[in-house]
């Protein structure tokens, strides 16, 4: 439709995208308004997203301790990746898309060729070094170096021989910023590295000798995402102050700063060919800008909660919206208005809005993402709870435990599962993938436990 406006009514790009939304709208009330697509695929939330470089692939990275590979026109599910020992949260394709790399709170990084991303059982390459959660990651061009940014305050570069790390060229961790680094990009040249992290700036290092040379950003908050396009000349990056921000890379002049005040901003997803930056933030806010006039194409809330990750897809007729839910949601870009969200928007499985008991309630916002109440157990960070009272940590059979669970000699009952919650897994079951949460409320505690006796009984 905008290619058909652009030829026969000689307006520009950003005037057909105009008139097509004036169109559409003008027709509001006698067509039918156009909605959303969600793609369930995962037991936890989606963390993160990643679009091959061909367009055909899409990966998602979940709290689920997974990676899904999908047929990005279709959606699809094609494969499980599975490798992780924590939340996934982040992939990334090499430039010819025959390597994808994933990252997590295990502070691992997996690599997997394209052959394996079509298999369930593939059995990644794992590369080790980070101290603490990997969130970003990026190849160099060539496909000779993938860098990771981890919130241990150090970037890892790995040398890469084809499918595997180059054994000649250690691993080595590059570090300077003030706190935990969020997001790597190489230069053109691949001789050259950006960084950003919680200190507020974007970095700029040689990678000849790890020199660091400048900061392009100094926002004085963090910057959670950036992207830099060398060609255009172009430096975009959201912070945790909840400004948008695109600039000139070479002197820093603004192009355009928008934003709500103290809302962080979480993702961002650049879109060379088709001239589109993206932006979501903490409380599902997608703002799409283009960048041959510097226009707002897009700003609606896509999500009730954090946009995590988005990717443009091809064609750039749609968005990919990843958040706090366990499925993707896919949005038209120029079909307007969308099947716009109410606050607080539809219960979660984990933040219920229904009328329940306080036990089944302490559940739901406790335990319910890690956990499931049936047999099968479904997609989960965490084995199923069925049956759980009596049972023996460690033991239920077809779930990769932790060897900190595997040698727990803890049986499940009213009086261990209090203490779970009152001390914390940190002190009851110290070494688990278990992420540390605590009760004050001893009556909470006592409603969960009581809940938890009646859902989970066996037949």
């Amino acid at each position: 439709m905008v290619e058909f406006l652009s030829k026969y009514m000689n307006v520009g790009r950003t005037s057909a995208r105009r008139f097509f939304m004036f169109f559409v709208l003008c027709g509001l009330f006698v067509s039918p308004s156009y909605g959303f697509d969600r793609y369930t695929a995962h037991g936890g939330p989606v963390r993160g997203l990643a679009l091959s470089p061909d367009g055909s692939t899409l990966v998602t990275a979940s709290f689920d301790y997974s990676a899904v590979v999908w047929g990005a026109k279709s959606l699809e599910e094609q494969a499980t990746l599975l490798g992780h020992e924590a939340a996934v949260n982040t992939a990334a394709f090499s430039a010819d898309g025959s390597l994808l790399a994933t990252a997590g709170d295990d502070g691992a990084v997996l690599l997997w060729t394209k052959e394996q991303i079509g298999q369930d059982n593939a059995e990644p390459v794992v590369l080790q070094g980070h101290k603490g959660k990997v969130v970003g990651l990026a190849f160099s061009g060539d496909g000779k170096m993938l860098a990771s940014a981890s919130w241990d305050g150090s970037i890892g570069i790995w040398p890469l021989a084809k499918a595997a790390p180059d054994k000649s060229q250690p691993a080595r961790f590059i570090t300077g910023h003030d706190g935990p680094v969020n997001a790597v990009q190489f230069s053109d040249d691949n001789q050259y590295l950006y960084s950003a992290g919680y200190d507020g700036q974007v970095r700029y290092w040689r990678l000849q000798n790890d020199e660091y040379l400048r900061s392009p950003v100094r926002n004085g908050w963090g910057v959670s995402v950036f992207m830099v396009d060398e060609k255009a000349d172009l430096i975009a990056f959201g912070g945790s102050d909840g400004q948008m921000v695109v600039q000139r890379l070479s002197d820093e002049k603004t192009y355009l700063r928008l934003g709500d005040e103290r809302v962080p901003v979480l993702s961002l997803f650049y879109d060379a060919k088709d001239g589109l930056i993206g932006f979501g933030n903490a409380k599902g806010r997608v703002v799409l800008v283009d960048t041959s006039d510097w226009s707002v194409v897009r700003d609606f809330n896509a999500a009730n909660g954090p946009i995590w990750s988005l990717v443009i897809m091809p064609g750039a007729e749609s968005i990919i919206v990843a958040g706090l839910d366990d499925f993707i949601t896919r949005w038209p870009i120029y079909e307007f208005p969308p099947e716009f969200l109410e606050s607080p928007g539809p219960a979660r499985r984990f933040h219920p809005t229904k009328d329940i008991g306080n036990g089944e309630r302490q559940f739901a916002r406790k335990c319910s993402v890690c956990h499931t109440l049936q047999v099968d157990g479904r997609r989960r960070a965490g084995p199923t709870l069925f049956g759980v009272f009596g049972r023996q940590a460690g033991t239920l059979e077809g779930y990769p435990y932790s060897e900190a669970l595997l040698k727990s000699n803890i049986i499940w009952d009213e009086t261990t599962i209090d203490r779970l919650f009152k001390d914390g897994p940190d002190v009851v079951t110290p070494g688990t993938k278990m992420p540390i949460q605590r009760m004050k409320n001893a009556q909470d505690r006592q409603d969960l436990v009581r809940f938890l006796q009646s859902a989970t009984k066996t037949p």
